[in-house]
């Protein structure tokens, strides 16, 4: 993989926390799914967070690339929210971080749980340690911040109104990985968190596996392949000309971690680093 970054680190800390705590107790967070469904994909990304430095150059990056419009809540001079919409659906959210102390942003990944309390408990157990407590926000849900043992940061989340049902569009989200320090560890863990098979994807230079609920392919997990990273959950964003894409994402201050190659997945998938510093990874996918 022609990487051009090979020191990436994030940054999160408990003063990130503190942020979201502080945020949490004045906001009214958009529902996970803007039309109920109740009922559970358990095991599934159904939403996602920037962690930014400079939320302004972030909105304005995303929106040239994708054309993403937002909505502020919160007022100015406070902890804001910034919700993420894609041709009117809300989905996801940017929240600033201090800059001086967390100069990398990072986009943060929530996963349906069935029980939010079992899930830390487990987390816990394993040798994963909780950053954000369980709390519950009304028309949202209850939810938890958590890094698991091989130190990806995941938010456990149980929706009070059931997970989304996801529709294949461009400029949304289509993949999650993991990238992972220790592999087998886990996918050991995420199959006693959820009920995930993990089933390996046969004839991959790299070992990668597929983990699946019911039948339906929810995430992928491979070997961390950039150096010096730790572990950390990346998403994937459906386009339609990744070639097009990277060159405007160079023009506007980002680094392409991974450019397009043939050789890696017929020349469908790059993966960039923002301008603030956040992987994200973007595939054309006609399925």
């Amino acid at each position: 993989m022609k990487l051009l970054n090979q020191t990436i680190k994030f940054y999160l800390t408990l003063v990130l926390v503190g942020v979201l705590v502080m945020s949490c107790a004045r906001i009214d967070y958009p529902s996970i799914s803007s039309n109920p469904t109740n009922n559970y994909q358990y095991g599934q990304v159904i939403w996602h967070d920037l962690i930014t430095p400079n939320p302004e150059k972030a909105m304005e990056f995303y929106a040239s690339m994708f054309g993403w419009t937002y909505e502020t809540l919160g007022k100015e001079g406070s902890q804001q929210y910034h919700v993420i919409y894609n041709n009117g659906k809300a989905i996801g959210g940017i929240i600033e971080l201090n800059a001086t102390e967390h100069p990398a942003g990072e986009w943060l990944s929530s996963i349906s749980v069935p029980d939010v309390e079992k899930a830390v408990a487990y987390n816990t157990q394993k040798g994963g340690k909780t950053m954000f407590k369980i709390a519950h926000f009304q028309g949202r849900g209850k939810s938890a911040l958590v890094r698991d043992p091989q130190g990806a940061y995941i938010s456990f989340v149980h929706s009070d109104s059931g997970d989304p049902t996801f529709v294949s569009e461009n400029n949304n989200w289509l993949w999650n990985e993991l990238w992972t320090s220790d592999l087998d560890a886990s996918l050991i863990y995420y199959q006693g968190l959820v009920p995930y098979k993990a089933n390996k994807v046969e004839g991959q230079t790299v070992p990668y596996f597929l983990f699946e609920n019911n039948g339906n392919k929810l995430s992928g997990v491979m070997k961390n392949p950039v150096e010096n990273m730790r572990s950390a959950w990346v998403p994937y964003i459906k386009v339609t000309d990744v070639n097009a894409i990277s060159e405007k994402a160079e023009t506007l201050g980002a680094v392409i971690m991974l450019e397009p190659d043939q050789s890696i997945r017929n020349n469908t998938v790059a993966i960039i680093q923002d301008p603030n510093g956040a992987p994200f990874a973007v595939q054309i996918w006609n399925n």
